[in-house]
């Protein structure tokens, strides 16, 4: 436990002080909900305009996991450092987890920043929907383990990177089109936007639907699926030896 929490707060204080990254993962969707709202944004009902902050924290949560865990435990495999930190820590699971709960208050700053400037704006500010994104983060860490799947691919990071985040936007759209069918929760922004509606619903009591036992064994599976990965997690470049 000693070797986690030294972990995370060396891995913290990077985290925090690198900006590029905030303005990836909440500049960019906050400009876009600024600028880019819908016209009717001021006349939304308190669903509506709940249903469509969702999309936004879904977005943040996910995009923070594939760039600040995946693709840096790629990274940092590719550049020879995982066996350095393996060595310190004894084993591959502890630095593993130091890093998922850095993103993890690096992805609670984001949403609490994005979520109180834009319903301030907008003037819904509220309780529930400041609470509601930080349990739906909680909610996520399926996920979180479940992107170091992305790590098993023999592929090098700068191309992984290219391609990662370029699926994210087709992704992000077919999640939002997306109609409630059981192939829609291989999707992970489908999957964590059906829980971020029921969380909503449970928090602020709007009416929305969502399909609760589904989105609870899709992340099951996410999670199956993640410690697979983290156990054949590889110390050693997969491309670079």
């Amino acid at each position: 436990m000693h070797q986690i929490t030294s972990f995370f707060f060396m891995y913290a204080k990077v985290v925090v002080s690198d900006r590029v990254p905030f303005i990836f993962t909440m500049g960019i969707p906050l400009a876009i909900a600024l600028l880019y709202s819908p016209p009717n944004i001021d006349t939304m009902t308190p669903a509506e305009f709940s249903t469509y902050l969702s999309y936004f924290w879904v977005y943040i949560i996910l995009a923070t996991y594939l760039n600040g865990v995946a693709l840096e435990l790629a990274r940092m495999r590719e550049h020879g450092l995982m066996k350095t930190y393996v060595m310190i820590s004894g084993n591959k699971y502890t630095y593993v987890t130091a890093i998922i709960l850095a993103q993890l208050l690096f992805a609670a700053i984001s949403l609490i920043i994005f979520t109180v400037i834009v319903t301030l704006v907008h003037g819904q500010f509220s309780f529930g929907l400041l609470v509601t994104p930080l349990l739906l983060l909680l909610g996520s860490l399926p996920l979180a383990v479940g992107c170091i799947s992305i790590t098993l691919l023999p592929v090098k990071v700068s191309s992984l990177m290219k391609f990662a985040n370029i699926l994210m936007y087709p992704l992000f759209l077919l999640a939002v089109k997306q109609s409630d069918q059981w192939f829609g929760y291989v999707n992970p922004f489908y999957a964590l936007h059906q829980l971020s509606l029921a969380l909503l619903h449970g928090v602020t009591q709007i009416d929305v639907s969502f399909n609760l036992v589904a989105t609870l064994l899709s992340l099951t599976g996410y999670v199956v699926i993640g410690l697979i990965a983290m156990k054949r997690f590889n110390l050693v470049s997969l491309v670079t030896r």
